[in-house]
């Protein structure tokens, strides 16, 4: 979904509208059409260089090391140093009906692998190798032990059975599984001391664990005390391991980046999919979509395939609904003529896609609608080419607001003695694009960095979104329109022309290399093949 950088009407175009795109916006869509056509050469369908790894059966399932992540957040660390990552909790809905969903917190998951609620992972580092701890740690330099969560007989009753200790060493490449009534068993085994640093996370502020375990353990006290005793001792720095994290995080290994491909490929054909469904829906006698019919035929899609959740709740708006940039109602019913735009991706692994698309329910792209398609497209196209390792992110993004700027121009949208420089400088292009070029991506959909989601520099090894596009938005123009200078720039008549185009947005995930990017979503953006594939049902 679009990252904020700092912040159903029917349609009703008329045929007097439809000259005023005519008579003021013939000129237009030639500019509009020559500059995609030139900025898509490279960009707009080149498919992934190493999709090929994802499209063979044979091959296993991509899987990320999570020992080589533990290898990696230990040696930004002093060694010696106690690590405690506690995973997520399980959240009831509405006090007392049940569970929510559960969703692993990521920095867990990408420690351990384990999705469940309930855990604790402890890590440290030897300098020598070990220290006379327990036996049953191990010899080598890291050490890595498992808590568990204990449950009762009636818990396996509802939820069925958890797995053995044993088994849970094995599928995580624990040095030992610990059970949350023996947590002095696990401090013993991580050769634990009073008084020593132990690194937790920031997030976790508002946790009391000893208080946590003792509810886990059904007041087995003499566990808990001792427990409790030696925790207390401990000197916690919850700021160090966050910023370790981070860096960890957000250049991504091949396993990571397989498993990022695999969750674009499955959620590209899930696009394509409701693209097919969309056209068949059109050509029914009810002449229409639901919004929440797509979104059903993306999830089924995904299931299907084995990608069991999505990474965010989709957004699919249709006609003036894809003016809200995180439209989540799905409610609606769209019109063959109008554009829907689906912004949803589904995780592998806890990997998740981020994708956008935006095509006409009815399969073909009406006059006005493919000029500003095609404004996206370009502006896309050409900050996908401006992408590489060592180039400044914000001025990718600076540069795709003036690129923006001039497609509006050309559009008629903003007035054509204007320049795109002063467009940008006065903030009126942001009334169109009223967000970021894009984010990290990973784990979790505004993926963590060094400086927060958006990256400064663009190192090899990151994963992008790249998502530009061009709303219509009332909140912004209503207000707009009654300030002087901004409503110096738009030409009144050709904006409510636009009005009921909504809003395109158009997004691919971006691995970025030495020479430029590996594109990992593959789905149609052309004008020509999404009406392609939209024809062929």
């Amino acid at each position: 979904p679009a990252s904020s950088s700092s912040s159903s009407s029917s349609l009703a175009s008329s045929s007097s509208s439809s000259r005023v795109v005519a008579s003021r916006g013939a000129r237009s869509r030639r500019a509009v059409a020559a500059a995609a056509d030139a900025a898509t050469t490279s960009s707009r369908s080149t498919p992934s260089k190493r999709s090929s790894k994802q499209s063979s059966p044979s091959l296993p399932l991509p899987a990320p090391s999570h020992a080589s992540h533990r290898a990696k957040v230990l040696d930004a660390l002093p060694a010696n140093k106690l690590v405690h990552v506690p995973a997520g909790r399980e959240q009831t809905r509405n006090g007392v009906e049940g569970h929510a969903r559960f969703r692993q917190e990521p920095s867990f998951l990408y420690l351990t692998g384990v999705e469940d609620p309930g855990y604790h992972a402890l890590l440290r580092r030897d300098d020598d190798g070990g220290d006379g701890g327990d036996a049953t740690t191990t010899p080598s330099r890291d050490r890595f032990v498992l808590v568990a969560p204990r449950r009762d007989v009636e818990h396996e009753v509802w939820c069925g059975a958890q797995p053995s200790a044993e088994a849970l060493r094995a599928r995580t490449g624990a040095d030992a599984v610990f059970y949350d009534d023996e947590w002095s068993d696990a401090l013993a085994a991580m050769g634990a001391r009073e008084g020593e640093t132990i690194f937790r996370p920031g997030h976790d502020l508002a946790r009391d664990v000893v208080d946590d375990s003792s509810k886990a353990t059904n007041n087995r006290e003499a566990s808990h005390q001792t427990h409790n005793s030696l925790l207390a001792s401990l000197r916690v720095d919850r700021t160090a391991l966050d910023r370790v994290l981070a860096r960890a995080r957000h250049v991504k290994t091949e396993d990571e980046i397989d498993c990022l491909r695999r969750a674009n490929a499955v959620s590209g054909d899930a696009h394509a999919e409701v693209m097919r469904a969309a056209a068949i829906a059109a050509k029914s006698a009810r002449g229409g979509v639901h919004e929440y019919e797509l979104e059903a035929a993306f999830q089924a899609h995904c299931m299907r395939e084995g990608l069991l959740h999505l990474g965010y709740p989709s957004i699919v708006g249709g006609g003036r609904n894809a003016a809200t940039l995180h439209y989540e109602r799905n409610d609606a019913f769209v019109a063959p003529r109008e554009l829907i735009l689906i912004d949803a991706g589904a995780e592998w692994r806890g990997y998740t896609a981020d994708i956008t698309r935006t095509f006409p329910v009815g399969g073909v792209f009406d006059a006005i609608r493919k000029d500003v398609y095609e404004a996206v497209l370009d502006v896309q196209c050409a900050a996908i080419d401006a992408c590489r390792a060592g180039i400044n992110w914000r001025a990718i993004g600076e540069s795709a607001k003036v690129r923006t700027a001039q497609r509006l121009i050309d559009l008629g949208v903003i007035k054509r003695d204007r320049t795109a420089e002063s467009a940008v400088a006065a903030g009126v292009v942001s009334l169109f694009l009223p967000h970021s070029l894009g984010h990290l991506l990973g784990l979790q959909v505004h993926d963590v960095g060094p400086g927060g989601p958006v990256p400064e520099t663009l190192l090899e090894g990151q994963v992008v979104t790249c998502e530009p596009g061009i709303y219509f938005v009332d909140g912004l123009l209503g207000p707009a329109m009654e300030d002087a200078t901004t409503r110096d720039f738009l030409d009144a008549d050709v904006v409510a022309t636009f009005r009921p185009v909504g809003g395109v947005r158009i997004e691919d995930n971006l691995v970025v290399t030495s020479d430029g990017v590996d594109n990992l979503t593959t789905c149609p953006k052309t004008v020509k093949d999404i009406e392609d594939i939209m024809r062929s049902v």
